[in-house]
């Protein structure tokens, strides 16, 4: 098991919530300047998977991401299951939201726990709202930070993705109303994808910055 040296202090945010909410709920840390170095990464045709997550990685086009782990085999196959998800699950948050909450079929099949209850409950409020999300999120300069396995047992684990997203490129409005310009700024969000019952899935999510690299 290796796991990244950074281990700051962390609440956890509701989905996205938070940081639609003018990140308000969320305690922020600067990020760790682990000067990540290489970058395995598998680039596969893409398929939408029909029905949950997969721990094939051929489905999904695995996005390129830098670490500064000596991963192993067992690990490196971990972070691939967990990509799978991670993509999954950021396709979903654009199909819930941009729908206004209205279309959230499937919104377990990348997320569970904490994850999953803030998804449902920003689309309750999106269509009590009569709101929807203008434009996309869009997750960049993705770094693997953790993965910590269960040698005890190879079904859990834990892999940590940080990404930088764009608030410029999304925002919660009423319904029809297009995307505001806004000056863009980078957000350095935290993904906790585990593995439970033969899936990967995105259990949880902190804020860790307030700025970062997309530009």
């Amino acid at each position: 098991m290796r796991t990244g040296s950074s281990r700051p202090y962390r609440r956890p945010s509701q989905i996205f919530v938070a940081v639609l909410s003018a990140l308000s709920l969320v305690s922020v840390v600067g990020c760790a300047d682990n000067s990540p170095v290489a970058a395995p990464t598998s680039t596969l045709p893409a398929q939408q998977p029909d029905g949950g997550s997969s721990d094939n990685p051929a489905e999904v086009a695995i996005p390129d991401y830098e670490t500064d782990l000596d991963l192993d085999k067992e690990e490196k196959k971990a972070v691939e299951g967990a990509l799978v998800a991670f993509v999954g699950y950021i396709d979903t948050i654009n199909r819930v939201f941009s729908s206004g909450g209205k279309d959230t079929k499937k919104a377990d099949a990348y997320a569970r726990g904490e994850s999953l209850k803030s998804l449902n409950s920003e689309a309750k409020t999106m269509r009590a709202s009569n709101e929807y999300m203008a434009g996309e999120y869009k997750a960049y300069d993705l770094v693997v930070e953790s993965v910590d396995l269960d040698q005890s047992n190879p079904k859990q684990g834990t892999v940590s993705v940080l990404f930088c997203t764009k608030d410029s490129e999304w925002s919660v409005v009423p319904e029809g109303e297009p995307l505001p310009s806004t000056v863009p700024k980078g957000l350095t969000m935290q993904h906790d994808i585990t593995h439970a019952d033969n899936d990967w899935k995105v259990a949880n999510q902190f804020l860790r910055s307030k700025t970062c690299g997309a530009d």
